[in-house]
């Protein structure tokens, strides 16, 4: 009877030993790493985002800013017109903290359309001024939040065609930083990333 047990035990092992041996592996890679798919990778993206950036800097009108005097910018719609799922808050944050480190531009958070994301502290914290259990010298005074004067959208889009088996998608991204008061475009890009694969591939 002990025999029995002791082998029940064993070969129970010896299953889970194989069980694990056939799980599937997975493992850290680094963000570089190429991996060909007809979808926008991280690398698409980034290489993308850098000629946005290299061209919005070095465009004569962000050339004229003084440095110490910045303007304030609000991310507003940046559409998603693909069929992936773009965490385009991101995609945009990468654009305004290249624009925010160059010492001319601000981000504001008090305001914000689809392509970021409004801080809601900022208002939950204007509340406090009606809160009696607050020392009302340590809450947010009114007309301190500072308006935006640009405003910073966009559209990421696709266009797909096909030939046989063979599947080609042009991928876009446009920007445009527009000037609120006037309404005026003071800087727009389009930069584009075409793949070219099989029908399978994706």
């Amino acid at each position: 009877m002990k025999k029995s047990k002791m082998f029940y035990k064993i070969g129970a092992f010896l299953v889970c030993l194989a069980l694990t041996g056939c799980a599937p592996m997975a493992k850290t890679i680094d963000s570089n790493t190429e991996f060909h798919t007809m979808g926008l990778d991280y690398n698409n993206l980034k290489d993308l985002m850098q000629g946005m950036v290299d061209s919005l800097l070095q465009d004569p009108y962000v050339q004229k800013i003084k440095i110490g005097v910045p303007k304030v910018v609000a991310i507003s719609d940046i559409i998603n017109d693909t069929t992936q799922k773009i965490d385009v808050e991101s995609l945009s944050r990468e654009l305004t903290r290249a624009m925010r480190k160059s010492g001319k531009f601000k981000l504001t958070l008090a305001v914000a359309r689809s392509g970021g994301s409004k801080d809601q502290m900022i208002s939950d914290a204007r509340e406090l001024r009606n809160d009696k259990e607050f020392d009302q010298y340590t809450t947010a005074e009114e007309g301190t939040l500072s308006a935006p004067s640009l405003s910073l959208s966009g559209k990421i889009g696709q266009r797909i065609y096909r030939n046989g088996n063979v599947k080609k998608v042009d991928y876009y991204i446009l920007l445009t930083l527009t000037d609120i008061k006037s309404g005026e475009v003071i800087w727009d890009e389009q930069k584009e990333i075409s793949k070219l694969g099989n029908g399978n591939l994706w």
